[in-house]
């Protein structure tokens, strides 16, 4: 007699299951590794991505100061991947006063009497509260200033440390195709080529300086815009003369033959002033 099966259902082999759950596991497996490598790419893309938006992107000089008195400057040369620690530890500058004298209360002139004291021009300076300028110390104090902070810790980069001496301090290669007169508006002898130092012991090409008898109150920048090269030397005086008045005049600047005319006025002269009588005797 003959049975019938056919409403039973029918059992899928162990071999079949087993087989299916290995199809399983492999999809599964390969699901999981998908999903961490693209989580690893997208990590390794945004670790680029930042690493790229705080990288050093041009040279930077940093001055280094401790109650008033000048510590270091460091210069990040971005162009040569080095790093240049100047040692102004031992220098017997007499800074006491400093703070005191109110027409130095910004932080911005204050850096430019630095500047004539060190004959260098600065892009930032801090206060920093350590006499110790070991590497180590270095990176724990920029530690939250990204851009300086990867820049020092990057394991091919040169070091170099040296001592003042402004006897013998040479000049770097102008960086900025663009060059520059200064015109000292003020009775102010000697300021033009004060200024002059500053500006190219910090890259700047100056061609001209000279006087006239305009007696500006205020110190004025005039460019050509047709010079595109003046973009980065204009960045630059906006952190060592941020108070400058600055405008397009093509006129002035072929008139002095330069790309930019700097007109000095007395508020630099003021300045300029202070830190004579500050440092007389002194330097």
């Amino acid at each position: 007699m003959l049975r019938d099966y056919s409403n039973k259902k029918t059992k899928p082999s162990k071999v079949k299951l087993l087989k299916n759950s290995k199809k399983l596991n492999h999809k599964l497996i390969f699901s999981v590794i998908l999903v961490l490598l693209v989580l690893f790419l997208s990590f390794l893309a945004i670790k680029i991505e930042l690493s790229n938006l705080y990288r050093l992107k041009e040279n930077e000089r940093v001055l280094l100061i401790n109650n008033q008195k000048p510590v270091a400057i460091l210069f990040f040369n971005v162009n040569n991947n080095q790093m240049v620690v100047t040692d102004l530890r031992q220098s017997n500058f007499d800074f006491s006063g400093l703070e005191k004298e109110a027409s130095l209360a910004g932080s911005l002139k204050k850096n430019l009497v630095y500047a004539f004291l060190l004959n260098t021009a600065f892009d930032q300076s801090y206060e920093y509260p350590s006499n110790d300028l070991s590497r180590e110390s270095l990176l724990d104090f920029f530690k939250d200033r990204k851009i300086f902070y990867l820049f020092l810790k990057d394991r091919e980069l040169l070091w170099k440390e040296q001592r003042i001496d402004q006897e013998k301090s040479q000049l770097m290669e102008p960086m900025f195709n663009c060059p520059v007169a200064l015109i000292n508006t003020t009775g102010e002898s000697g300021l033009a080529s004060s200024l002059a130092n500053i500006l190219e012991k910090s890259a700047f090409s100056i061609i001209k300086k000279d006087n006239n008898a305009d007696d500006l109150a205020q110190t004025k920048i005039f460019y050509d815009s047709d010079e595109k090269s003046c973009g980065k030397l204009l960045s630059k005086l906006g952190k060592i003369l941020p108070e400058s008045m600055v405008a397009v005049d093509k006129q002035e600047t072929q008139k002095h033959r330069a790309a930019l005319v700097i007109y000095i006025g007395k508020d630099l002269s003021d300045l300029y002033v202070f830190f004579v009588n500050f440092f007389h005797g002194q330097v």
